[in-house]
């Protein structure tokens, strides 16, 4: 057991004090900060934060209430200017002073028809805002039942055709959630899985393994490395969960979507206990590849397949939506390779019972508690056959001998 945990030691640390880990660990949370800067200097430096100016010809705004000021950085309180004529209106406009001005006519009240001058065609928050500098002054004092309910309009509810899961229309956002940790997940796998397999075919190639297989048992040695290169998955796992919760938290304080955001810590839970027996099946595979292939090339090109295997639920991504408990939905969360991620999308739609949710866990345990076997097994024939390709059927049979 000593041996065990010494190769699971000597695993982790050989990945993670090397520099392509840092630069893979670092990788995902600076593209996301570079896109989320290039996103904000684009908004911020392409709206227009020049004041709106007004000219009041009905006498509702003589002591005009001010809009209150707003906390998100893409949508910043534009400044309103009154303006005694039409002629100062438009010299400020000429002047750039301004990028619109509206007019109140003496029959607003009337007809409600407010005239919007510009030159360029001021964004939807100016306009937005016009409407509700114009309505707070309108009905100021006024005591109008549901006036909120009646100023929002219609938020239409999106259900899941079972009628389980809802989300309002201003809360698209929140199905955004399971995409992102289904994706998290088959980076972290196609990388750790990645750095098994060349691990185990740069030693079979150097004949390493002959060396140390001397001191240790087969199974030991590729359960050994299998749990070393999870805990480097889920080293990067953990640390993207942290900067994804600082994000969060910085975030939410200027972006109103992201405080809204409703993530369920029941829900995470269930994501990762899924997750885990993948983690160890995906990385038995890639084990039990390189111990059957004689090239890497060759190796690289079987292993693409397990790892295209993990992201067939977003090619289904629409059926799982509209139908979570329809037979694609139902296959895919029980295929191995693609359950954590299916389940997880599943979940994220409707309500999934707990007796299926236990029978898929224990169903992905099961298997990934074979996986580990079979690499086990293929690496302890590989050595009897240094450089002969290993066939399906030689891994099953009851005994094995030299050729």
């Amino acid at each position: 057991m000593n041996k065990f945990w010494e190769i699971v030691r000597y695993e982790y640390t050989r990945h993670v004090f090397r520099k392509r880990f840092i630069f893979a660990l670092l990788s995902l949370p600076l593209t996301l900060l570079a896109f989320v800067l290039v996103i904000f200097f684009m908004s911020y430096f392409t709206s227009d934060r020049a004041p709106i100016g007004y000219v009041d010809h009905s006498g509702m705004l003589a002591n005009p209430i001010q809009l209150p000021e707003s906390t998100d950085i893409f949508d910043p309180l534009l400044q309103m200017v009154p303006f005694k004529s039409e002629e100062a209106a438009e010299n400020a406009l000429q002047a750039d002073e301004i990028q619109t001005y509206f007019i109140l006519p003496e029959d607003y009240e009337v007809n409600y028809s407010v005239p919007l001058i510009y030159y360029e065609q001021p964004g939807g928050n100016a306009r937005r805002q016009i409407s509700q500098f114009v309505h707070q002054n309108l009905f100021a004092g006024e005591q109008i039942e549901s006036e909120a309910r009646i100023t929002e309009g219609t938020n239409f509810t999106l259900q899941s055709p079972d009628g389980k899961q809802k989300f309002q229309e201003d809360e698209w956002y929140n199905i955004l959630v399971p995409f992102f940790i289904g994706m998290i997940f088959i980076i972290v796998v196609m990388i750790s899985g990645g750095y098994l397999l060349q691990a185990v075919i740069e030693e079979k190639e150097n004949r390493t393994m002959e060396i140390i297989i001397t001191s240790v048992s087969p199974m030991q040695l590729m359960a050994g490395k299998i749990i070393g290169n999870i805990s480097v998955g889920l080293t990067q796992l953990v640390i993207w969960v942290a900067f994804g919760w600082l994000a969060f938290s910085i975030g939410g304080q200027y972006i109103p979507f992201i405080a809204n955001l409703q993530i369920s810590t029941q829900y995470i839970a269930r994501c990762l206990l899924l997750m885990l027996p993948a983690f160890v099946t995906v990385a038995a595979l890639m084990a039990t590849i390189g111990a059957v292939m004689t090239e890497s090339r060759e190796a690289q090109q079987v292993s693409g397949l397990f790892t295209m295997s993990v992201t067939i639920p977003y090619w289904f991504a629409f059926p799982l939506m509209m139908n979570p408990r329809g037979s694609i939905a139902i296959f895919l969360s029980y295929f191995p390779l693609s359950a954590p991620v299916a389940l997880s999308l599943r979940m994220a739609f409707t309500p999934i019972p707990f007796w299926e949710y236990a029978l898929n866990l224990t169903f992905l345990i099961a298997f990934a508690v074979f996986t580990v076997w079979l690499a086990g097994r293929a690496f302890r024939i590989g050595l009897l056959q240094y450089g002969k390709r290993i066939s399906l059927s030689q891994l099953f049979r009851k005994e094995v001998h030299n050729e």
